[in-house]
C-alpha cells in the first residue's frame, strides 16, 4: 500500500465492512475523524499519529464539536533509540498539550525491533457541545485560514538549502505560521456559540480536495467549488511551484471546513474574531463534486496521497 492515508476503497473492504455497532460507541463512517461515545457526558475521543500528532488529535474533536479535555500517547521505540530520543519525544508532546490547554492523562511507552524509527500515536479525550451536523444542499462552504500551512512546513524542512537558492528567508517566514495557527478550535468555537446550523469538518492529510471529498462523503452530498476561492499564501503557491507540488492535496492542517446558509455572514463574524475565511463554494444535492476553473472544470476524485510523502 501508499504510504499515508488508506484509501476510501480499503477502508470500506478490509475496516468498515468488519466492523460492527457494539456497546455505547457510533460505528465509524468515512469523513469522520472523531468517535463519538454516547453517554450521560457525551465523550468524544480522537486518534493521530506523526509530529504534530497532538494538534491533529484535538483539530478532530474540535470539527466534530467538542472541546478537547485530555490526551493520551502510545510511544513504540526502536531498538537503536536512546533513552535522550524519548525525552524529547515527551517534552514535544507536553508543548503541544500545553498549546492546546489539555493534560496528559497517561499513555504507553515500549520499545520494538519491529519499527525502524519512533512511532507516537495520540489519542483525544474531549466533550460534545455541538451536536455534529451533516452538510444539506443549498449550504455555502466556508474556509478558514489557507492551505497548506502544515505541509509546508514539512517541504521546508526537507529542502531548505534549494529554496533559499531561488526566494530569500523573507519568504520562507512569511509562509511558515505559528503553531496556534495549526489548531481550529477558535473558529470552532466561534461557529458553535454562533449557533449555525451547519457541518464542520478539518482540513489536514491530502489537503483541501481530501477534506472535501470526506465532508461531500460522510453528509452524502455534491458540491461545487471555485478553485480561484479557497485561500492560499502566494509565499506557498511560489515554494510549491519550484517543486511542482500540487497545494490542494498538501497536508493543511488549521484550515476549518463549514457549511451554513448564508456563508457571507459567517465569514465576517470569523473576520471580526481575527480569523481569515472565505467562501469557496456550494453545497448540492447530487453526487457530483465539482471544481471550477478559469481554464476547466473537473470531477473531484478520491482522495490522493498527500504531496508531503514525495519529501519525507
Amino acid at each position: 500500500m501508499k504510504t499515508g492515508k488508506v484509501s476510501d476503497t480499503i477502508l470500506g473492504r478490509s475496516v468498515f465492512k468488519l466492523l460492527g455497532k457494539r456497546g455505547n460507541t457510533v460505528k465509524p463512517a468515512y469523513g469522520q475523524d472523531a468517535a463519538h461515545i454516547i453517554n450521560e457526558g457525551n465523550v468524544l475521543a480522537a486518534v493521530a499519529t506523526g509530529e504534530l500528532a497532538v494538534y491533529r488529535a484535538a483539530n478532530n474533536i474540535s470539527a466534530a464539536g467538542g472541546v478537547t479535555d485530555s490526551i493520551m500517547n502510545t510511544i513504540v521505540l526502536d531498538e537503536k533509540s536512546r533513552e535522550i530520543r524519548l525525552k524529547e519525544i515527551i517534552k514535544e508532546i507536553d508543548r503541544q498539550s500545553c498549546v492546546i490547554g489539555a493534560g496528559i492523562a497517561g499513555g504507553h511507552t515500549t520499545v520494538s525491533r519491529d519499527v525502524n524509527h519512533p512511532v507516537v500515536s495520540v489519542t483525544a479525550i474531549g466533550h460534545e457541545v455541538y451536536k455534529q451536523r451533516k452538510a444539506v444542499a443549498g449550504q455555502d462552504i466556508v474556509l478558514t485560514k489557507y492551505i497548506g500551512m502544515s505541509g509546508i512546513r514539512d517541504v521546508i524542512s526537507a529542502r531548505r538549502e534549494d529554496i533559499l537558492k531561488v526566494y530569500t528567508q523573507d519568504i520562507i517566514d512569511k509562509a511558515l505560521t505559528d503553531d496556534k495557527e495549526l489548531l481550529v478550535a477558535k473558529e470552532a468555537a466561534v461557529f458553535v456559540n454562533e449557533g449555525v446550523e451547519g457541518a464542520m469538518h478539518d482540513v489536514s492529510e491530502g489537503g483541501i480536495f481530501a477534506a472535501l471529498w470526506d465532508m461531500a462523503e460522510y453528509s452524502g452530498v455534491g458540491l461545487e467549488v471555485d478553485l480561484r476561492n479557497i485561500p492560499v499564501k502566494q509565499e506557498i503557491i511560489e515554494i510549491c511551484e519550484l517543486f511542482n507540488i500540487n497545494p490542494y492535496i498538501l497536508d493543511s492542517m488549521g484550515c476549518l471546513l463549514m457549511t451554513c446558509e448564508n456563508g457571507c455572514d459567517i465569514v465576517n463574524t470569523m473576520q471580526q474574531n481575527g480569523i481569515e475565511a472565505a467562501v469557496i463554494g456550494k453545497v448540492t444535492d447530487s453526487n457530483n463534486r465539482i471544481i471550477h476553473n478559469t481554464e476547466e472544470d473537473r470531477f473531484l476524485g478520491l482522495p490522493e496521497q498527500d504531496e508531503i510523502y514525495r519529501f519525507i
